[in-house]
């Protein structure tokens, strides 16, 4: 048996994607293949869905900036999905069944790492797409919040939406003053193109400073956070995770692997 998985998102050349999944079909004996489907919204989208279906493929990934259209596209979500209204995995049968990983993917990632977010005092950076399913796990650990966002009302209906109740809201402004906090969180894509991050230097963070983000090296938000007393963590890791989960869903096998192996295959070590 052939299993046909793939990923589906615009763009797609610097995903990573491919490499892990591939490698998780080889870890777990698994004979596959891993493709990536460029699509535009709309009536593209739903043609891509058909086009899946059609040639017998088990699942698919989705990414930017599909996470949210996909879900008029599926025949059911999982709790998680439907709490963070962002769909990243999808599996392929006689239904469409929409699922989450990412909300899995950050808590591995900090249970890894050895961090605890249980009641701890938590700045999350961006109230956006990406921080969707970090909000879905500070929930859960009943963390004390403050977000900083651009657009306060945005923010406002995002929490609202996921009935996050006891929470502070700051414009940037609030980074410019003296505050402290366990775990600052990065939701945001700033720095990413010209290297630029808001100056950090009043926030001190005594736990760990952690970005969604990757690069190879520091990214420009953790360069920005070295000052404090905590740890520095990126989100491969979360990536891999996630990715992780999504293999289970499609295929019933959790695969085996090291993170530290496959971020130094893909020279990000």
């Amino acid at each position: 048996m052939f299993v046909n998985l793939g990923l589906v998102g615009q763009p797609l050349q610097h995903s990573f994607s491919p490499f892990i999944q591939t490698c998780f079909l080889k870890s777990s004996g698994i004979n596959g293949g891993f493709c990536c489907f460029e699509t535009d919204g709309g009536e593209s989208l739903k043609e891509t869905f058909l086009t899946l279906r059609q040639y017998g493929f088990k699942g698919v990934n989705v990414t930017v900036p599909h996470k949210q259209a996909v879900i008029d596209i599926v025949d059911t979500l999982d709790p998680v999905a439907e709490t963070v209204g962002a769909v990243n995995t999808v599996r392929i049968g006689d239904r469409l069944e929409g699922f989450n990983t990412d909300a899995e993917g950050f808590e591995r990632m900090l249970l890894d790492a050895g961090y605890d977010l249980s009641g701890k005092d938590v700045l999350l950076l961006g109230c956006g797409g990406a921080s969707m399913a970090v909000l879905y796990v500070l929930k859960k650990y009943n963390v004390r919040l403050t977000v900083v966002n651009r657009t306060l009302s945005k923010a406002e209906a995002v929490l609202k939406s996921m009935s996050f109740d006891n929470v502070q809201l700051q414009d940037y402004n609030f980074i410019k003053g003296d505050s402290g906090f366990h775990y600052v969180i990065n939701g945001t894509s700033i720095g990413l193109e010209d290297g630029n991050f808001p100056d950090m230097n009043r926030v001190e963070c005594s736990c760990a400073s952690v970005d969604l983000q990757y690069k190879k090296g520091l990214t420009p938000f953790l360069q920005s956070m070295r000052g404090s007393s905590c740890g520095l963590l990126d989100g491969f890791s979360m990536l891999v995770y996630q990715a992780a989960k999504a293999f289970e869903i499609w295929t019933g096998v959790y695969p085996e692997f090291s993170v530290e192996t496959i971020s130094g295959e893909l020279g990000l070590s």
